[in-house]
């Protein structure tokens, strides 16, 4: 019995292999091809260029007309599963493929994110639930040449700077390679391997190779790595090239530039301590007059690092015009002459004036001493154009160009100056344009507006202020005001300004977190009154520093706008900036802990539905005597206030009954504020 036992299951072993060797051999393992060529070794160095593969198979068994085969993909380790297989392509057969024919897969394009050693290559059958043999340890790299990227704070800049004994950090791109090597002026920094290298204090070049395995040697080889240079400016000196002093005469090409030569930087000139706005690059060339002074540079970095440049004196070996008509101009058709004037200190001897008119000489040349030569009455549009003619040292003729134009219409700007400390502000003419018949705006000169009538309007109601100015407090919050300006005696039609919302920063913000605290492996949202005119920057307060937000990491996203998201805990608070004047909020430490919440609602449903129907101050402000809350609707009007209060606004005793859409709120504790904001009603 025994021995029949044993012959059995040997029988059936044997049977069972055979059965096992003959699926198995169904379909041989298919190999990875390029332009119809089959590699010798199956190894995949992919860049950009060259991105599509096929692959063939060999069948061992007949396959009808209309079968389907699907090419898969393992994961980097050689597994095939639910979860990790990929398809890389599948095609139908639209002849039938007999014992030893090809099964060829055309053209596709293999996915970017492989990077691996271990891959695995099957052909499937869906139909007949049939695998191929598995072809094993495919080396595949995808490499995209434009892709790589190493970078500082400041993305896409080759220069890192530190600053004031501070570190930065390095970032590699693409960041989900297996492996990376850092070095520093050409020697391997160990034990770095990851996509960020952290804590860079050391100036010089440091380089990011990305491990590309079995690819190491192929053409992707050599263009696997990035160069950066840091740079420190606690012990890095820039001076101005040109030494000091540098003369010139007007015609003389003058030029000043940086020994540090970066466009990853800011460069701001200064003129006798004075910024030249239109100076931003590392190398400037002065103008034809009005050049002589002393120099500087500072040049700054989104780091915040700022280094400045020692003074150069330029000198004037000639003359200057002085002043000169700006660039372009309008002739109203009210205003009978346009005069062109200008002044210099050419020498009265020799030195002569001649203006021209669309290159035609109109009057002139003149000695610069003739009454009226150094200016020009101007009736009709045209290019204008004054020759000074200088009799000094430098014999150099000096040009002012103005181009006059007609107005077709006019187009007004206003903005706001706000006093940050005395919650006031002027709303005021910023521009007043003439427009041309070709679209061009051309500022009218502050001695025009004298032609012009201007009325401030609240809405569509006249204010019945005539002024090019108007004064705002918080009584106006909300208000929506306009200047209208017509050229007195015309029938150009009146130009509107754009409308302008009264706003102040408050004294006090307080963020808000939705929830309160961060759930686990959740999020919260921190968000504070928003409005189009405010410019936002979230903090995180880490060992007492203030450390700028930026999206991706802690902060997931928001980062410039009034509400981010984020899943970190730690202390908050962000910096509004609302034209000159700027506010901190108040911090507000986000745990992972649920907890009492002190944050103060800014929108209050009130639908009697029994779910936030009135405002609701957190314990610490409720029902207190030395606390005081008054609220105002958006005239300024106070619409409730009392000492005490007992969290049944605007369901009890709101003045409006809470219908307005927008209300104030001001909290004083013992006389001193504690909290400002805004509350909005939505029903």
């Amino acid at each position: 019995m025994i021995k029949k036992y044993n012959l059995l299951a040997l029988t059936v072993t044997i049977v069972l292999l055979l059965s096992l060797r003959a699926e198995a051999q169904e379909i041989d393992p298919p190999i990875f091809t390029f332009q119809g060529t089959p590699s010798l070794i199956q190894k995949l160095c992919i860049g950009q260029n060259s991105p599509n593969r096929e692959a063939i198979a060999k069948a061992n068994i007949l396959f009808a007309t209309g079968t389907e085969f699907v090419l898969e993909l393992s994961d980097e380790n050689g597994v095939f599963s639910n979860d990790v297989t990929r398809v890389l392509t599948r095609f139908t057969t639209p002849i039938a493929i007999p014992p030893g024919g090809d099964i060829e897969f055309p053209s596709f394009t293999i996915p970017t994110d492989l990077r691996g050693e271990n891959y695995g290559l099957r052909v499937n059958v869906p139909a007949s639930s049939t695998l191929s043999a598995v072809q094993e340890n495919i080396p595949i790299y995808y490499f995209d040449f434009s892709q790589i990227d190493l970078d500082g704070p400041n993305k896409d800049a080759n220069i890192v700077v530190v600053c004031n004994g501070g570190s930065t950090t390095l970032f590699a791109t693409p960041d989900d390679f297996p492996q990376y090597e850092w070095t520093f002026n050409g020697v391997t920094i160990a034990g770095e391997t990851n996509s960020t290298l952290e804590n860079v204090t050391q100036t010089g070049v440091y380089e990011v190779i990305f491990n590309i395995g079995s690819c190491e040697n192929s053409t992707l080889g050599d263009k696997n790595q990035k160069p950066i240079e840091v740079i420190n400016f606690d012990t890095t000196s820039i001076t101005i090239e040109q030494s000091s002093p540098q003369q010139f005469c007007p015609s003389d090409v003058k030029i000043l530039s940086t020994s540090l030569k970066f466009p990853e930087f800011t460069y701001e000139w200064f003129k006798d301590g004075v910024l030249i706005p239109e100076f931003d690059n590392h190398t400037v060339t002065l103008p034809e007059s009005n050049f002589a002074g002393v120099y500087t540079v500072t040049i700054r970095t989104l780091e915040g690092c700022s280094i400045s440049a020692n003074p150069v004196e330029v000198i004037n070996l000639g003359s200057d015009i002085l002043t000169q008509p700006p660039p372009q101009i309008m002739l109203l058709p009210t205003q009978p002459t346009l005069v062109l004037s200008i002044t210099t200190n050419a020498p009265v001897a020799g030195s002569t004036v001649e203006w021209f008119r669309n290159g035609i000489s109109v009057q002139g040349p003149l000695a610069v001493n003739t009454p009226g030569a150094l200016s020009f009455d101007v009736t009709n549009p045209g290019v204008y154009r004054v020759d000074v003619f200088a009799n000094d040292a430098c014999m150099d003729t000096l040009q002012a160009t103005t181009e006059v134009f007609e107005p077709v219409g006019f187009r007004t700007q206003i903005s706001t100056l706000l006093d940050c400390d005395a919650d006031t502000g002027t709303l005021g003419l910023e521009n007043l344009f003439g427009i041309t018949s070709s679209g061009t705006e051309v500022p009218i000169t502050t001695d025009q507006y004298s032609l012009f009538d201007f009325e401030w309007f609240l809405g569509s109601q006249s204010t019945g202020v005539t002024e090019t100015t108007f004064t705002v407090n918080e009584s106006n919050i909300g208000e929506v005001y306009a200047l209208e300006a017509t050229l007195r005696g015309t029938t150009f039609p009146t130009a509107r300004s754009n409308d302008l919302t009264v706003e102040f920063l408050s004294d006090v913000v307080v963020i808000e977190a939705s929830p309160a605290f961060i759930p686990f492996g959740e999020t919260s949202t921190l968000s504070v009154p928003e409005s189009s005119n405010y410019a936002y920057e979230w903090f995180i307060v880490v060992d007492g520093e203030n450390q700028s937000l930026v999206d991706g990491s802690t902060v997931i996203s928001g980062q410039g706008t009034s509400s981010i998201e984020i899943d970190t805990i730690g202390d908050y608070f962000v910096r509004i900036t609302l034209l000159d004047c700027v506010i901190d909020s108040e911090i507000l430490s986000i745990s992972d802990v649920a907890g009492s919440s002190e944050i103060i609602p800014n929108v209050v449903t009130p639908n009697s539905d029994g779910i936030n129907d009135n405002w609701l101050l957190p314990p610490s402000l409720f029902n207190q005597q030395a606390v005081e809350v008054t609220i105002y609707n958006a005239r300024g009007q106070v619409d409730f206030t009392s000492s005490s209060y007992q969290n049944n606004w605007p369901r009890e005793n709101s003045k409006s009954s809470g219908q307005d859409p927008f209300y104030y709120y001001i909290i004083t504790k013992n006389n001193s504020v504690v909290r400002k904001g805004s509350i909005t009603i939505m029903k």
